[in-house]
C-alpha cells in the first residue's frame, strides 16, 4: 500500500510540476509554454505531426500522455524530409514499475524509437512526459517531423 502512495505522490508531483511551473518561450509563442496532452489506452495509437518554426531553445514539442492500462509504451520520432537536422527526443517515464529516463538523438534521415514498460495488473497506470526538438545549423526553419505514441 505503501508503494502504491509513494507512486501516487510522485505521479501528482510530476504532473504539477509540468503544468504549473512556467517554462521558457518565445514571445511569439506563449503556447509553447504549455505540454499537449494525450490519454492511451493499451492498443491505441496516436500520430502527432509537429511543426517546429525556431531553433531550440525557443521552440520545443512537450508532451504530457497519461496510459491507464500496462504494457509497453512505444514512441517513435521521424524526420525524413531534410539531411543534417539534429532530432532530439528526451523525457522519462514513471509507473509502478519505475522510473526511466530517455535521451536519444540523431542526424536526419532518422527514427528515433524509445519503448517504456507501464504499470502492471496490480497498478495499471503510468505517465511518459516528452520533449522533442529539431536544431539545424544549414536549413531554415520551419522544421517538421512526426511523433507515433502506441501502447
Amino acid at each position: 500500500m505503501k508503494r502504491t502512495e509513494s507512486y501516487l505522490i510522485s505521479f501528482l508531483l510530476v504532473v504539477t510540476s509540468t503544468c504549473s511551473f512556467p517554462y521558457r518561450a518565445s514571445a511569439f509563442e506563449p503556447d509553447a509554454a504549455l505540454p499537449g496532452f494525450e490519454i492511451l489506452v493499451p492498443g491505441t495509437s496516436r500520430t502527432i505531426n509537429i511543426v517546429q518554426n525556431d531553433n531550440y531553445p525557443q521552440e520545443m514539442s512537450q508532451f504530457l500522455v497519461m496510459l491507464i492500462g500496462y504494457g509497453i509504451a512505444s514512441i517513435t520520432v521521424r524526420k525524413t524530409d531534410m539531411e543534417g537536422d539534429l532530432l532530439v527526443l528526451s523525457g522519462f517515464g514513471i509507473s509502478s514499475e519505475g522510473f526511466f529516463p530517455f535521451y536519444k538523438f540523431g542526424k536526419t534521415s532518422v527514427t528515433l524509437t524509445e519503448s517504456v514498460e507501464i504499470g502492471s495488473e496490480r497498478s495499471p497506470c503510468g505517465l511518459l512526459w516528452i520533449g522533442s526538438w529539431v536544431e539545424s545549423q544549414a536549413n531554415e526553419s520551419p522544421y517538421s517531423y512526426s511523433l507515433i505514441l502506441a501502447f
